[in-house]
């Protein structure tokens, strides 16, 4: 085997990383570089805590192939090559439909770091009750680079005083 393909063990399956020494997160003085390799060994490390959250939910993915620096592209249909023992569910849309991955298990989390899938946005809905989602994201972010960040923590405080008073769980 050569140092361009790396076979990983993730659950009950082995994947294979390509170039795992790729560079996806370029240093820069005492900042660190993180290799696609190193992308991989962090999903493993955190699969059991963020299978929870992405398990029976359609996956859109932000693939960044060159590295952060390189250009991006968002994936919703999964590529007819992937494995097929990675789940997947059909969506209607407009015109036809669009075969979206759903992540159940860490070699499926393994492969996807592999394709240098940096941002996995997951539904808030399931697969078999995609009309109906079960969770809800408060995005609260500052409107522009080097905004003062004081709005955004009490635009926080008065959403979590909110949801306390109508007893709505908070994650």
């Amino acid at each position: 085997m050569t140092d361009d393909v790396r076979k990983v063990r993730a659950g009950r399956r082995t994947v294979e990383v390509h170039r795992p020494g790729k560079v996806l997160f370029p240093g820069s003085g005492e900042t660190k570089e993180y290799t696609k390799g190193d992308l991989v060994e962090y999903y493993r490390a955190v699969a059991p805590f963020m299978l929870p959250h992405l398990r029976g939910r359609p996956l859109m993915l932000e693939r960044r192939p060159d590295g952060i620096d390189g250009p991006r592209f968002m994936q919703k249909n999964t590529p007819e090559n992937y494995p097929d023992w990675i789940s997947r569910v059909e969506v209607a849309k407009e015109g036809g439909t669009v075969c979206h991955t759903v992540c159940d298990d860490s070699a499926t989390l393994v492969y996807l770091a592999d394709q240098a899938s940096l941002t996995l946005h997951r539904w808030l809905s399931r697969v078999g009750r995609l009309e109906r989602p079960d969770r809800m994201v408060f995005d609260l972010d500052p409107s522009g680079e080097g905004e003062d960040f004081a709005p955004v923590r009490t635009a926080a405080t008065l959403l979590a005083e909110l949801l306390d008073e109508l007893k709505l769980r908070r994650r």
